[in-house]
């Protein structure tokens, strides 16, 4: 990471990413971004947007990343990297990666994360969360106009999450902290369902849900929440981030 920094930007160097939104397009300029998300010991949440879609930012790899205040979002967990328009092209080189948490590791900062209910963070006007849901059910709801697809000058597909068939959502209360009293109805935008849905086109949508595990008892699941900048009362599930429960209950059960 070289060049002079702009006197409002800094450095965070301990982000730890927790999960990664479906693909938007910003159609004025063309870029296709996803939203970031992560855990930093100095910062707390944090939100990148926008980012490229290919960078060292996979899920529990630390990253160290220069960024600035996006003076259009209110959003105290929201930056910018340095450079997000004018160095597009080079963006993702921007996210440097410095680290990568084991199993271990990973399991141990999901648990050192305080849980909350998207109620207690709304009333805290805090933008993003990490729930540990009792799930309810889980549906698909068909996109009955998708947005179209788009393609660049060199004939990639652009395709951002509302030109997918369908839309996943989630009915849950949060164990223990829910102050819904009608529990949560989320709509989920992870990263990895819409690979998947692009990897085997020819499948049952459904499928995602036994991808994510979402129904299977044998996996512990949480949820990283975030606000909508234009709606922001209105919270989706950015990650789902699931363990096999015996790899996490074979150190300390009591934990639970």
């Amino acid at each position: 990471m070289s060049g002079t920094l702009p006197d409002d930007a800094e450095i965070i160097d301990d982000l730890v990413v927790l999960g990664r939104a479906g693909p938007e397009l910003i159609e004025k300029d063309g870029r296709h971004t996803v939203c970031l998300g992560g855990w930093s010991e100095s910062k707390g949440f944090v939100r990148l947007y926008p980012t490229h879609k290919y960078s060292n930012a996979k899920r529990w790899n630390v990253i160290k990343v220069p960024v600035i205040k996006d003076p259009d979002d209110y959003r105290d967990e929201s930056w910018k990297i340095v450079g997000s328009k004018e160095d597009w092209d080079h963006l993702h080189e921007k996210i440097e990666k410095v680290d990568e948490l084991s199993r271990p590791e990973a399991i141990e900062l999901t648990k050192k994360i305080p849980k909350t209910c998207r109620h207690i963070i709304n009333n805290r006007e805090q933008s993003l969360g990490l729930v540990e849901p009792e799930i309810e059910n889980v549906y698909l709801n068909p996109i009955e106009d998708p947005e179209p697809i788009h393609t660049d000058l060199e004939g990639n597909r652009l395709k951002s999450k509302g030109a997918y068939q369908q839309k996943l959502y989630v009915e849950y209360t949060c164990k223990d902290v829910c102050e819904a009293k009608t529990g949560h109805d989320q709509h989920c935008i992870e990263w990895g369902m819409y690979r998947f849905w692009d990897n085997h086109p020819d499948r049952d949508p459904e499928e995602v849900i036994d991808a994510l595990h979402l129904r299977d008892d044998d996996y512990k699941k949480f949820f990283f929440i975030g606000n909508q900048k234009n709606h922001p009362t209105s919270y989706i599930i950015i990650s789902v981030i699931r363990w096999k429960k015996d790899k996490m209950f074979q150190k300390r059960i009591s934990d639970w």
